[in-house]
């Protein structure tokens, strides 16, 4: 059985964490798998909970590169066949323990790295190229798309060097939500019971693009008012621009903005349609997510998405930045909200059937194997 050792952060707590959290789910019985963080939070406890092996080994800051003997020593200590590292702290961190170990590595991208950072000048100025300079001295990636692969291909990374492995979720697990009038009713929202509400989970930053979401209701308010009300979930350096536009173009009563949420499923419940509205994406769990409780999308056509979608007719598109394109769909969804439910169960048999946290893992073993094939490393399987 393949040794292996994950290596993040700690402070996920969107995309990444999900996708960790479901491989090493899928992983369990095929592969001996633990998680380093260096961060003790959120994710490092929701990990313990789930009964995840994982330990910190806790830095003070980015550049507290002490504590990577640490990690060396329990690298050569455990004898790992494979390091994977997940996210630009976990990247650079690679920078510092490669040359102490003679243990392969790899790592997944789950973001455009040249975005990563985009909404604070100081950081886009020092990690953008820190985590760029990092994952050029990876000898093996996974991307999460065959579209984020062509990316790094036409940004010089070795074509026979880069995997795809699609995200996956685990359907076989009982998630825990509230009901739409509970939801709705713990956010202030009854009034908008019955109409038909779009839900929307992602950060407020400038790479999700709300800007052309409130652009794009603004065009058709009129059709949409008193018909769909969009809720928006989630915190960032961008909320009180994206408040102060709602009020402009008066669409308080169409638009409410509900902050951080940690049941997601709650709001995918309670909603009829799931939306998003990124500039870029790879194969987001928000859009997976919403399709495990059987509620079809919107999104823009970035990354992986149209994959995700497959020919399961359970979504729609636009162009990234489209807001007319993007007010043409709104207006079509509130045309024929009856077809919606459908769409959402041809979209669930859909990511089901491709998307599991099993399928995943699957891909991720062969993936591992391979690595250690090339390596010239021997393991019992």
């Amino acid at each position: 059985m393949i040794k292996l050792l994950h290596l993040i952060s700690g402070g996920d707590t969107g995309g990444a964490k999900t996708h960790l959290f479901s491989l090493m789910k899928g992983l369990q019985g095929h592969v001996d798998a633990r998680i380093i963080c260096f961060i003790r939070g959120s994710f490092y406890e929701d990990a313990k909970a789930l009964g995840i092996p994982i330990q910190v080994v806790e830095q003070k800051s980015r550049f507290d590169l002490g504590a990577m003997d640490g990690v060396v020593e329990d690298i050569k200590r455990e004898g790992y066949d494979l390091v994977h590292c997940h996210g630009a702290r976990a990247n650079f961190n690679a920078l510092f323990i490669r040359n102490k170990i003679e243990t392969p590595m790899l790592t997944t991208l789950h973001s455009d790295y040249r975005l990563d950072f985009k909404d604070s000048l100081a950081k886009n100025l020092i990690f953008t190229p820190l985590n760029g300079f990092a994952l050029k001295r990876f000898n093996y990636y996974i991307a999460i798309t065959q579209n984020f692969k062509d990316m790094m291909v036409e940004r010089g990374f070795p074509k026979d060097q880069i995997f795809v492995g699609y995200n996956g979720l685990d359907f076989s697990r009982e998630e825990t939500y509230l009901s739409r009038e509970d939801f709705l009713a713990r956010h202030q929202l009854e009034a908008y019971r019955d109409q038909v509400l779009v839900g929307m989970a992602a950060r407020l930053d400038l790479v999700k693009d709300h800007r052309s979401l409130i652009e794009a209701i603004s065009q058709v308010g009129d059709l949409l008012r008193g018909r769909v009300h969009f809720i928006l979930a989630g915190q960032g350096p961008e909320r009180d621009y994206l408040n102060q536009r709602v009020q402009e173009e008066d669409l308080s009563d169409v638009v409410s903005f509900i902050g951080q949420i940690r049941d997601p499923f709650s709001l995918f419940n309670a909603v009829d349609l799931n939306l998003l509205t990124s500039k870029s994406e790879s194969f987001p769990y928000a859009l997976l997510e919403g399709a495990k409780m059987k509620k079809p999308f919107i999104s823009s056509d970035v990354g992986g998405i149209r994959e995700m979608a497959g020919d399961s007719k359970g979504a729609l598109f636009f162009p990234p930045g489209d807001s007319q394109a993007l007010a043409q769909v709104l207006v079509k969804i509130q045309e024929d909200p009856q077809a919606l439910e459908a769409m959402g169960q041809r979209l669930y048999d859909h990511v089901k059937e491709h998307f599991s946290s099993e399928a995943m893992s699957a891909t991720h073993e062969k993936i591992y194997g391979e690595i250690l094939k090339r390596e010239g490393r021997s393991y019992e399987s």
